[in-house]
């Protein structure tokens, strides 16, 4: 519960009156000063502030001895082509044997952000937005985060390699795996109408701000 920029201004207190109420849910306050921040550092203070108000108390289950798993943070339903990344991620991670286990804030429930300490490692696709969460998420849970953002190719295969390094796997294989796994869309996309048009060609390139 948070104020909006009308509440702030006549000093209400919405996300303290929600506390008080002592309801039969979590209630999480969040101070989001709107007149002094941006939208992203907003979402990522939300993200974490949830993130940290339910999996306190939590206890991850044993991870050796089963496949390695992930969790892919930072995703949000407004965000720029944010489906298609996560169809693009999920389908490289498949190829590897890597599985996911939650993927948060986009279309997470409470329950799934509980469940965030049981994964081995947390692929960052938003540093703006899963920042904060992936940094708790070592320090409480001991989980390590990713580093690189999959945008290219040269991108892409230091992803595979940090992949490959935090899930146990052998790097050179791991790319193998990609390779196969993305080779039609390559070949589909350099012999396209668009890569043909754009060669030589002036162009703006848009996206968000980890583009």
């Amino acid at each position: 519960v948070g104020s909006s920029c009308t509440a702030e201004l006549i000093q209400d207190d919405p996300g303290g009156l929600a506390e008080a109420l002592q309801l039969d849910i979590p209630v999480v306050p969040l101070e989001l000063p709107s007149y002094q921040k941006k939208e992203n550092w907003g979402a990522a203070e939300t993200f974490y502030q949830l993130v940290r108000r339910l999996t306190h108390g939590v206890t991850p289950k044993e991870r050796a001895g089963r496949p390695p798993s992930c969790n892919i943070l930072g995703a949000t339903a407004l965000g720029f082509r944010h489906r298609d990344d996560l169809q693009e991620v999920r389908r490289l991670l498949d190829a590897l044997g890597i599985s996911v286990n939650v993927v948060a804030p986009w279309q997470a429930r409470p329950s799934d952000l509980r469940r965030l300490p049981e994964a081995d490692f947390n692929v960052v696709l938003y540093p703006e937005i899963a920042g904060p969460v992936a940094s708790f998420l070592k320090r409480s849970f001991k989980q390590p985060f990713t580093q690189v953002v999959p945008i290219g190719v040269k991108a892409t295969e230091a992803f595979v390699r940090e992949l490959a390094e935090l899930s146990g796997l052998d790097a050179e294989e791991a790319l193998a795996k990609a390779y196969a796994a993305c080779a039609s869309h390559m070949a589909w996309y350099s012999s396209s109408v668009d890569a043909t048009y754009l060669t030589g060609k002036r162009v703006f390139v848009f996206g968000d701000g980890t583009q």
